[in-house]
């Protein structure tokens, strides 16, 4: 197929993939961010690279096929830089042991790595881990996290070498979607640029995007901005961590943390995810930020003078049946989705198949159980 008109919404870490393999395939690229690219979502993110506890097994194959594709990438995009398969340990309590080791059974049947581990293990493991009495541990040898910063630079400075185009800001933010055999899609700075492709990776707001562009199903997120909504998660870095620091992730009943450059700890916790949403007072996401520090300094070693550092109420973009959205959006000719919220572990591995997909115009087995179509048309 000939070079096309590729014009792919938002610079996350998702549409930053995407845009870099279009361009290195030889595709005419416009990325289009309404921010600087990574500043929303991805910037926060947790970056944990993993297929731990993704069901049905075909999206937990697809998971484990994203976390072998950023292993293949990162040794032609600076992997050291951004690139981080340290492994992940897990705590459980004596209660929640059955559901710990029924899961590492499941995972080493499906050929992932995952093994129980005694404290002892998890301790040498992980010097910096205070293992309580007690503890069920297991190791996760292949899992990770990314710097989603430096990583996403990297995409995007790629997709630049090979010709693309990035806007942002103004230019950059998407007012209107008119699809059709040349699809227009409009700016808040009045450009309607024409595109073969229009691929809309803008995360919660894709949702919006596919409603204007007069598609005849929804994208059906989890409401973000609803009170009491669980897509909103709070994201706590406190620091300074005294050397030597924790290396790995780490996952207990009430924390889970991982390093964050800058000599910081990136924080989160479930019950804080929970009580938290994008109109809780900054009084209140204050005090879950110090109550997050006691528990860090309960879990590891070194956070004696840690203070917070920043802290910021992160909306996640989350479908409502938990499984990824990606493909063609019916009764919008030339309009691509592809929202998830494993944005991380997948984005190497989804932007190779979204470029097979719109490249040669058949979509991959893969995608199949994820596309758009699967949702009902909703009344008239």
């Amino acid at each position: 197929m000939s070079s096309r008109r590729c014009v792919v919404i938002g610079a996350g870490i998702l549409g930053a993939s995407v845009a870099a393999r279009l361009a290195a395939a030889g595709q005419r690229v416009t990325l289009l961010d309404q921010d600087q690219p990574g500043r929303a979502t991805s910037r926060w993110s947790f970056a944990w690279v993993n297929s731990n506890d993704k069901g049905p097994r075909p999206y937990h194959d697809l998971n484990h096929a994203g976390i072998g594709a950023w292993a293949e990438l990162a040794p032609d995009l600076d992997g050291d830089a951004w690139y981080r398969p340290v492994g992940h340990i897990e705590l459980a309590t004596a209660d929640a042991a059955t559901e710990l080791q029924a899961r590492v059974q499941r995972l080493t049947s499906w050929g992932y790595p995952a093994r129980l581990a005694i404290p002892a293990e998890a301790a040498a493991l992980e010097p910096a881990l205070r293992v309580p009495p007690g503890a069920v541990t297991a190791f996760f040898p292949g899992e990770g996290y990314l710097l989603t910063e430096p990583l996403i630079a990297r995409l995007v400075a790629r997709a630049e070498s090979h010709g693309a185009h990035v806007r942002t800001g103004e230019p950059g933010r998407v007012t209107g979607l008119e699809p059709g055999a040349a699809t227009r899609v409009r700016t808040a700075a009045g450009e309607a640029l024409k595109a073969d492709e229009v691929v809309c990776c803008a995360g919660r707001w894709t949702p919006a995007l596919a409603a204007q562009s007069g598609a005849a199903v929804p994208v059906p997120l989890v409401p973000w901005e609803n009170r009491g909504s669980t897509a909103p998660g709070l994201v706590v870095r406190v620091g300074p961590v005294a050397p030597p620091g924790p290396v790995r992730l780490v996952h207990t009943p009430e924390l889970s943390l991982r390093p964050h450059p800058g000599g910081l700890l990136h924080l989160e916790a479930e019950d804080a995810a929970a009580a938290v949403d994008v109109h809780t007072p900054e009084p209140e996401l204050r005090r879950w930020a110090a109550e997050l520090l006691r528990r860090a300094r309960r879990t590891v070693r070194g956070l004696d003078d840690a203070r917070v550092a920043e802290f910021k109420v992160c909306v996640r973009p989350l479908p409502v049946d938990e499984q990824s959205i990606v493909g063609r959006l019916p009764g919008a000719p030339g309009i691509y989705v592809a929202v998830t919220h494993s944005g991380v572990t997948l984005a190497a591995h989804l932007s190779r198949l979204i470029a097979a997909d719109l490249i040669t115009g058949t979509s991959p087995a893969e995608l199949a159980p994820y596309s758009p179509a699967r949702f009902p048309v909703p009344p008239p």
